[in-house]
């Protein structure tokens, strides 16, 4: 099949004017499409979607003013037609020729023409073409480049932002939600609350059964947590084996809630790899945002005190310290709730 930058639909009414013109297109080497009317010639365009035109100004049906506007209207096969028009007019009137380039028409000749002069110019409207065509086909590749920058940089961010063997927020992330957080607590006098939680003797997992068996521990544990939080709960792997939940929107009632709520399904689950069954628990501390607290770190580290008093505790517990400081054991602080509002014992140790 021809190449559609070289094929000519010829439009022109008079038989023996577009035999001719036709016959000497071809002894060029053109592929010539030749139409007795306008009407005919568009559909011919549009089909091919790319071309070169030769269009007789006066024409039945529709003359080749109209033929102009209507294929600068046109969307062929590729989504764009390439289409390069020379009218052909007996009249060299000045105003004449002014509307038809205004309609969109690229080049015309008056009557009677040189056929060279005529071949001159649908070379330079074949090269137009050709540098149309290559200003779309290089425009597509810059999209498409764009497009793999795009999401290159989205794969980036995230791996940036990811704990790579757990698929959550990493140290990094998760202290920056932390300041974003804090930032807006502290505007709005919102609470906050932080969550810290590590797994407890998780040494020995790894020493007795191997990295392996103590990635997919891990794994399992983030993966148990995150089904328990809401979207706009923030978990994050702080390093080893050390989580945090930061629950934005949340004071310690409902921190105290999702803490015991994540105690009770880490030790309900077991991980089962071919080589073994694991059984893990895991020791919490939770803090709520005060006064007293000046910084994000601030309240991160009421939240560490509280772990540490899990652990030193027994383990497998929650420990929570409310927005004055104080703190307290999830079974006690449970019972004083349902007492009498507040928590009811000792100070943790001093914000920062």
């Amino acid at each position: 099949m021809p190449n559609q930058q070289h094929t000519i639909v010829i439009a022109e009414d008079d038989a023996s004017a577009r035999a001719l013109l036709a016959r000497r297109l071809e002894q060029a080497g053109y592929h010539v499409i030749a139409c007795e009317n306008g009407r005919r010639a568009l559909a011919e365009i549009q089909r091919i979607g790319s071309c070169l035109v030769v269009a007789d100004w006066m024409m039945p049906e529709m003359d080749g003013l109209e033929l102009v506007r209507a294929a600068r209207r046109l969307s062929g096969p590729e989504g764009i037609c390439f289409v390069y028009i020379i009218l052909l007019t007996a009249h060299a009137a000045k105003d004449q020729i002014v509307a038809g380039l205004d309609a969109g028409a690229d080049d015309y000749l008056t009557k009677p023409y040189h056929t060279q002069e005529l071949l001159a110019r649908l070379r330079g409207g074949a090269r137009i073409i050709g540098l149309q065509r290559e200003l779309i086909a290089r425009q597509y590749e810059l999209h498409k480049v764009n497009a793999e920058m795009t999401s290159l940089n989205r794969r980036l961010e995230r791996l940036a932002s990811t704990d790579e063997l757990t698929g959550i927020a990493n140290r990094r992330h998760l202290l920056e939600q932390f300041a974003r957080a804090w930032s807006l607590a502290q505007r709005h006098d919102a609470p906050l609350t932080c969550v810290l939680f590590d797994i407890d003797h998780f040494k020995p997992v790894d020493d007795t059964h191997g990295h392996a068996v103590g990635d997919r521990v891990l794994t399992d544990v983030a993966t148990v947590c995150r089904g328990l939080l809401r979207q706009h709960d923030v978990l994050g792997r702080i390093g080893g084996e050390e989580f945090c939940v930061l629950c934005p929107a949340t004071d310690i009632h409902g921190a105290a809630q999702v803490a015991e709520r994540i105690r009770r399904a880490i030790a309900a689950h077991v991980t089962r790899t071919a080589a073994a069954a694991v059984h893990v628990t895991v020791s919490l501390g939770a803090a709520a945002r005060g006064a007293r607290h000046h910084s994000f770190e601030a309240l991160m580290a009421d939240a560490d005190a509280m772990l540490y008093c899990a652990k030193r505790g027994g383990r497998n517990q929650v420990w929570l310290c409310d927005a004055e400081g104080r703190g307290q054991a999830f079974g006690a602080w449970a019972s004083a709730v349902a007492d009498a509002p507040g928590l009811k014992s000792g100070v943790a140790a001093g914000a920062n």
